[in-house]
């Protein structure tokens, strides 16, 4: 069955009919609502802060381009439209400077066909580290670090972190990646917020709570985990015969040929809004990344060099992009010091600049931003996702 044929049906049941039919095209209805209890739970490996709603990158994904065709995020963050491309049958291309952004989207396409052989290569896993954690020197962790986790868990997720980078195994890295900090007693970690990593002692104080701040075993939680990726989440028969590339480079400088990209549909970062390494650096720093705010720095979101270095990446873009083809960005105006900037025009009108009006501007969609789905709640700075609709002439 045809994927917008089934979107169509899906919002109309939730709408029960009470507003218009709704017609294929652009219409924010169509990923109306909350897609948790609804998505593939393989985009829940481990969260990211400001990732694409996965019905939205669905919707995209069917009405700007064709089963085989090839579909390409330059700044994938979380993974949200290669996989989404994947599953609908598209060639999934994907790019992200942040380590953390690599692994997790690698981890999401590379998932094991069924969820016996993802338990049994976790298993082989947990053998391992049964074998060598012990002598892990866990002192090479920083006090930061180490202040998040018991000593004998910190040895224990030291020596699968090492042991997954030895097997290249990015889907059971992600796995591990979502379990490394919570308050909740199925994570790693002393209680800890989810998304952003801050030890929450104030109100978990250890001298009330002593069983919060005990060993953590690695193998029930990491198996645990496994099973909660494959629980809503059946792959399409030519999952095995799926196309992907990831990338981990500065999408200045796309590592493909001219013209040979069929859609590109992404969420660049926000401007000046969201923090993204900082916002990571407990799981940045166990896949290697020591000095996150090196990283911040050099992401685009950076104030400094937004507008110059998005200059660069749309006529990048616009480059790798087929004729005829459309370019599709997801964006938030931000509203900082009583000012806002409105992102959506200022890189319609760069796109316009640089591509010397190749690029045609065919929409720009608002679509309100829900108080519960904003990753820093009751504050000013992104209300509205605009999706900026580009087509190369």
């Amino acid at each position: 069955m045809n994927i917008l044929v089934e979107i169509l049906r899906e919002a109309q049941q939730l709408y029960l009919f009470k507003e218009k039919e709704i017609v294929p095209g652009l219409d924010p209805r169509l990923w109306h609502g909350s897609f948790n209890g609804r998505e593939s739970t393989l985009q829940q490996l481990s969260p990211y802060v400001g990732k694409m709603k996965s019905g939205m990158a669905r919707v995209l994904i069917a009405l700007y381009s064709r089963p085989g065709d090839t579909v390409l995020d330059p700044f994938a963050g979380s993974g949200v439209v290669p996989l989404e491309a994947a599953l609908s049958g598209r060639c999934a291309w994907a790019n992200d400077l942040s380590p953390y952004a690599y692994v997790l989207t690698r981890g999401k396409l590379e998932a094991p066909e069924i969820e016996r052989v993802a338990i049994q290569r976790a298993k082989s896993l947990l053998d391992a580290v049964k074998r060598e954690s012990p002598s892990v020197d866990i002192n090479v962790a920083p006090e930061w670090v180490r202040e998040f986790f018991h000593p004998d868990t910190l040895h224990e997720v030291l020596s699968a972190f090492q042991i997954l980078r030895q097997r290249e195994d990015y889907f059971l890295t992600a796995c591990l990646l979502g379990i490394l900090h919570h308050v909740r007693p199925g994570f790693l970690s002393y209680p800890a917020s989810h998304l952003v990593p801050y030890l929450r002692k104030t109100k978990y104080p250890p001298e009330k709570f002593p069983k919060m701040y005990g060993y953590r075993d690695l193998s029930s939680r990491l198996l645990e985990k496994v099973k909660r990726a494959y629980r809503r989440h059946t792959l399409p028969p030519h999952w095995n015969e799926r196309r992907y590339e990831v990338w981990q480079t500065n999408s200045m400088n796309l590592p493909m040929g001219d013209e040979t990209v069929d859609a590109i549909i992404s969420s660049p970062p926000y401007f000046g809004a969201l923090d993204y390494a900082r916002d990571n650096r407990l799981r940045l720093w166990f896949l290697g990344c020591e000095y996150w705010k090196e990283l911040d720095a050099s992401l685009t979101a950076n104030n400094k060099v937004y507008l110059s270095q998005m200059s660069i990446c749309l006529q990048e873009m616009f480059r790798v992009l087929k004729p005829g083809s459309h370019c599709i960005l997801v964006l938030g105006d931000v509203e900082r010091d009583d000012k806002t900037r409105l992102t959506a025009e200022i890189l319609a009108d760069l796109a316009i600049k640089v591509t010397q009006r190749q690029f045609e501007v065919e929409t720009i969609l608002d679509d309100r931003i829900p108080d519960e789905r904003r990753s820093r709640r009751r504050t000013g700075t992104t209300k509205f996702e605009r999706i900026l609709v580009m087509r190369k002439q």
